[in-house]
């Protein structure tokens, strides 16, 4: 929620109820899918980033399948919203997604990690949210980068 409000102190419209739909939803189904590493599947070049997109659709279908058909047919418009990443409500989610992962790098670099181990999952995920529309996680991007240069 902390990019959804800086955000929309910018004067960004975002829905934060739908921002929360989606962040829940993806988590829930990254739980039944171990949150696949697109370092694993990146061996397998396209075919992999397709294997993990079918994955993520297979959970999100599991997670509503008992639903009422409605809700279900919501919830599953806003994966493909999520899949898609072109609302800014998706844009949001993504963007928390990857700075999450900056923050594990960070305490895993605490813990004593070798940079080399971490180097290139961090400058992937960094060059992520450079790209993203959302110029909050930009801004919150600088202040993790302050703090992993501190150790």
């Amino acid at each position: 929620m902390y990019l959804t409000d800086l955000e929309q102190h910018r004067g960004v419209h975002v829905d934060a109820e739908r921002v929360l739909r989606i962040a829940i939803l993806h988590d829930m189904a990254e739980a039944l899918t171990f949150d696949i590493s697109k370092g694993y599947l990146s061996y397998l070049g396209e075919r992999g980033r397709l294997i993990k997109k079918e994955i993520e659709t297979a959970a999100w279908k599991h997670l509503t399948s008992r639903l009422e058909p409605n809700l279900s047919k919501y919830y599953l418009r806003l994966q493909k919203e999520y899949a898609e990443n072109k609302s800014i409500e998706a844009q949001v989610v993504h963007a928390a997604d990857s700075l999450d992962i900056l923050l594990q790098i960070v305490d895993l670099r605490r813990r004593g990690y070798p940079l080399n181990v971490i180097r290139d999952l961090w400058d992937e995920t960094t060059k992520k949210i450079q790209r993203t529309p959302v110029r909050s996680a930009r801004n919150v991007l600088r202040l993790i980068t302050k703090e992993a240069c501190s150790i």
